[in-house]
């Protein structure tokens, strides 16, 4: 009963190599006739990487491939192939006429007769001379050339340069510009939430901001538009919170400072500080007991000028102000002291809210650095603004007018040396209402043939601007037997006196001189244009105006345009302090402002 077991077994040895055999057909066969479908799949994620940006296009469109690849080992190995299966298999293909499955099948049964055995023997024989060789391998041709045309156009777009790589640098530089930008938002709240000065509220509020913008720029996936308008509204909103009085109320209160130093006998700060006002204030209404009647009506007086320089940028200061003089006036000393330590919390106050309007705008500061950082990023050299002067709007032409330009400078479309009086499309040294084809200098109704500056009716001999009658030789304006450079030197002199007037910005009225000092004011602080002073010459002969210089030391008539120096000086500085409040500048820049009028102050 043994001897047909072991048949059975060998048997099964026999078919063992031929079962590897089939399983390479077979797996064969399975790869060659679905390689086209991951071909396919990889080739249209490669046409749609060069349609939209897809990050990491070159393993997303391998993907469809290593899964292929997986699936066939998959088939390879873990596909059943049981020996009944391969009997009949290897029986079909070397048409072996079912012996070897007929015999796996005999061999399961119980009982075992003769005829049985035999068979089993005659397998077994027909089994030793299998080689796997005998087993040919097929491969689906059709399906497989489709697929190796797919990957060669897939590896071509691979290797091809793609236009959307740009944009996906583009779009991971915006995605690190606004990770920097997130970071750099969490330090400015570390740092606001450390401001001692800062009420909790405002501490609060300005938190919340700041943690939702920057919530919003880690979750943004590098969207340029998204993450400048979550900038903009987030500066629009902090933009709501500034006063627009910040920076007069500032100056106007230093000032305060300055003033009761002095009352005090106390050396003046050149910046003095809103804690050293309310100190200040304090301390003067310690002071007042031991004054004399003298001495507090002329304080009454000082705090009624004091408050009213007050009156428009801090009217709580100054009404407390004015009910101090008004009690030194009436000789109230307590009520003039509670008035008093009113003006120091009204200064204290006003020291708190400066610190919420500093931390606003040193949170605005930083969002607009941080926006202008997010639209330069992932941009060309030759596309970012380096070429362009900084604050100049998108789409503005260089040459083009800057925002904040001075009046003076050159307007879009001048021509070099163009003054800015002229018109688009104007010559150089041409003037306003000149006609094209006259020449630089020549009036309208001159002739082609007369030089620059001659007078309608003038000889062609007659030099540029020589008044008729006048010899050659003469300068323009010179009298008879005037000298060439006596002329020339009365100028020099009476523009060393205008040039005199002036004060230079930098050293401001460092000489102490006192009120009397005049200084030219041609408009006032609001821009308007005051009364322009005209001098008409002599009318001569054919109707022409004739300007001489004249020769007299005696001093002319002062100018209504030039007024004294400290009394501009208040309206210039509160008109500075509010252009700085409704402008987005930083801080560090504000701070230069506020220095030139200080060293401008007596």
């Amino acid at each position: 009963m043994s001897a047909p077991s072991v048949t059975i077994n060998h048997l099964q040895q026999r078919l063992r190599p031929m079962a590897l055999r089939l399983r390479l057909r077979d797996t064969l066969w399975f790869a060659s006739s679905t390689l086209w479908i991951a071909a396919l799949v990889s080739l249209a994620l490669q046409i749609a990487g060069r349609l939209f940006p897809i990050p990491g296009l070159l393993w997303i469109s391998l993907a469809p491939l290593a899964l292929w690849a997986l699936t066939v080992l998959g088939y390879l190995v873990v596909r059943p192939l049981p020996p009944l299966r391969v009997a009949q298999r290897i029986d079909m293909l070397l048409d072996a006429r079912e012996r070897l499955a007929t015999a796996l099948e005999l061999g399961q049964r119980a009982e075992q007769t003769p005829l049985v055995e035999l068979q089993q023997r005659d397998a077994y024989a027909f089994a030793t001379t299998l080689k796997p060789r005998l087993v040919p391998i097929e491969i689906n041709r059709r399906p497989l050339i489709v697929a190796l045309v797919l990957v060669a156009a897939t590896v071509t777009l691979i290797v091809a340069p793609n236009a959307q790589d740009q944009i996906l640098a583009e779009q991971a530089a915006i995605r690190e510009a606004t990770q920097q930008a997130a970071a750099q938002i969490e330090q400015l709240r570390q740092e606001i939430a450390q401001n001692q000065n800062l009420s909790p509220e405002e501490r609060a509020a300005l938190d919340r901001e700041l943690a939702e913008l920057q919530q919003r720029l880690e979750q943004n996936p590098g969207n340029r538009e998204e993450a400048l308008a979550d900038l903009s509204t987030t500066e629009a909103r902090l933009q709501q919170r500034l006063t627009y009085n910040a920076e007069a109320q500032r100056a106007a209160l230093e000032q305060l400072a300055r003033n009761v130093q002095a009352l005090e006998g106390q050396q003046q700060s050149s910046r003095p500080t809103l804690e050293q006002a309310e100190r200040s204030l304090q301390q003067l209404a310690q002071q007042i007991e031991r004054m004399t009647p003298e001495e507090r009506a002329q304080l009454a007086e000082q705090l009624r000028q004091e408050a009213r320089q007050l009156q428009q940028s801090a009217p709580q200061t100054a009404q407390a102000l004015q009910q101090a003089a008004d009690a030194l006036q009436q000789n109230n000393v307590e009520q003039a002291q509670q008035a008093l330590e009113q003006a120091a919390q009204s200064v204290q106050q006003a020291r708190q809210q400066q610190a919420a309007q500093q931390a606003a705008q040193q949170s605005i500061a930083q969002l607009q650095e941080e926006r202008q950082s997010i639209a330069q990023s992932g941009q060309p050299q030759s596309q970012q603004p380096s070429q362009q002067q900084q604050g100049q709007q998108p789409g503005q032409q260089p040459g083009q007018q800057q925002q904040g330009q001075q009046p003076g400078q050159q307007q879009p479309g001048q021509q070099q040396g163009q003054q800015p009086s002229q018109q688009p499309g104007q010559q150089q040294g041409q003037q306003p209402g000149q006609q094209q084809g006259q020449q630089p200098g020549q009036q309208p109704g001159q002739q082609p043939g007369q030089q620059p500056g001659q007078q309608p009716g003038q000889q062609p001999g007659q030099q540029p601007g020589q008044q008729p009658g006048q010899q050659p030789g003469q300068q323009p304006g010179q009298q008879p037997g005037q000298q060439p450079g006596q002329q020339q030197g009365q100028e020099g002199q009476s523009g060393a006196q205008l040039e005199g007037n002036r004060q230079s910005p930098a050293t401001g009225n460092e000489a102490g001189s006192g009120s009397s000092d005049l200084v030219y004011q041609p408009f006032t602080p609001d821009g308007q244009p005051r009364e322009v002073e005209r001098i008409e010459g002599q009318e001569g002969t054919g109707g022409q105006t004739q300007v001489q210089q004249g020769q007299s030391n005696m001093p002319g008539s002062v100018s209504p345009l030039q007024t004294p120096y400290q009394q501009v000086l208040q309206d210039y500085q509160r008109a500075a302090g509010e252009a700085l409040d409704q402008s987005a500048i930083p801080p560090h820049l504000k701070d230069y402002v506020r220095d030139y009028f200080s060293r401008l102050e007596p």
